[in-house]
C-alpha cells in the first residue's frame, strides 16, 4: 500500500514538474508571479518564478516521504498501519489539494485563467471541504495514532476516547464538508468561507470536548494525577 502510495505520488510529481517547467518556460525571469489570493480572488501577493512553481512540487514530495514513513516512526505505528485504508485516503486527498493549489499558481502565469478571478480559489477551498468529507466518512475505523485523525490529549489516553471522538467527528467532517464545498461553489465566496470556517471550528470544539468528556469515563484512562 505505501508503494502504491509513493508511485501516484511520483507521478502526481512529475506531471507538477512539467507543468512548472512549461510555465517557467514563458514566464520572464524577472516576472513577478501571484502567489496569494484574497477571499475575493483579488491577488495580495506576488513572488518570484521558484516560489509560484516550485514550492508546491517541493512539498509534494516531502508530504509523499512523510506519510510513507509514518508508520515506522510512529510510536503506534502497528495501529496506524491497521488503518491502512485512512492513512492512503488522506494522502490521495492532499496530493489532489496540492495538484489543484499548483493549478491556481500556474495556470493564470500561463494566461489560462485571469489571474484576478476567484475560480481558482474557490475550487482549492472546495477541494478542501470534499476532501473533509471523504476523511470523515472513515474516521470511524481509525485505530489510535499520532498522524492521522483527531489527536487530543485525552482521545490519545483512553481507546474509549478515541473512539467516540472519531465516531462524533467523523459525522460533523462529513456534514461540514458537503455543506461547505456547496457553500463554496455557489454562494458569494465571502459568505461561502465564512460558512465553511464556521463548520469546521464547530466541529473541531465540539470534537475536543467530546474527547475529553469521553475520557473522564473511562476507567481504564492514562492519567498522571494522583487525584484520579
Amino acid at each position: 500500500m505505501i508503494m502504491r502510495g509513493l508511485i501516484v505520488s511520483a507521478i502526481v510529481a512529475a506531471a507538477m514538474a512539467g507543468l512548472s517547467a512549461w510555465a517557467w518556460s514563458v514566464t520572464p525571469a524577472d516576472a513577478q508571479i501571484p502567489v496569494h489570493f484574497s477571499v475575493s480572488g483579488e491577488v495580495n501577493r506576488y513572488g518570484s518564478r521558484l516560489e509560484a512553481f516550485g514550492l508546491i512540487p517541493a512539498l509534494t514530495i516531502g508530504l509523499s516521504l512523510l506519510l510513507a514513513a509514518a508508520p515506522k516512526i510512529d510510536p503506534r505505528g502497528r495501529n496506524l498501519a491497521s488503518s491502512g485504508p485512512l492513512l492512503m485516503t488522506v494522502w490521495m486527498g492532499l496530493l489532489a489539494i496540492l495538484t489543484v493549489t499548483h493549478l491556481a499558481l500556474t495556470l493564470p502565469a500561463l494566461g489560462v485563467v485571469e489571474a484576478e478571478s476567484s475560480l481558482m480559489p474557490r475550487l482549492v477551498l472546495a477541494a478542501v471541504a470534499l476532501f473533509l468529507a471523504v476523511v470523515g466518512n472513515m474516521l470511524g475505523k481509525a485505530r489510535p495514532n499520532w498522524f492521522v485523525g483527531v489527536r487530543t490529549p485525552w482521545s490519545l489516553s483512553s481507546d474509549h476516547s478515541w473512539d467516540v471522538t472519531h465516531r462524533w467527528a467523523g459525522r460533523g467532517f462529513v456534514l461540514s464538508g458537503i455543506v461547505g464545498s456547496g457553500v463554496i461553489l455557489l454562494a458569494p465566496v465571502q459568505i461561502g468561507i465564512a460558512v465553511f470556517v464556521a463548520l469546521i471550528c464547530t466541529t473541531s470544539v465540539g470534537s475536543i470536548l467530546i474527547s475529553y468528556l469521553a475520557w473522564r469515563t473511562d476507567p481504564e484512562r492514562e492519567t498522571f494525577s494522583e487525584a484520579d
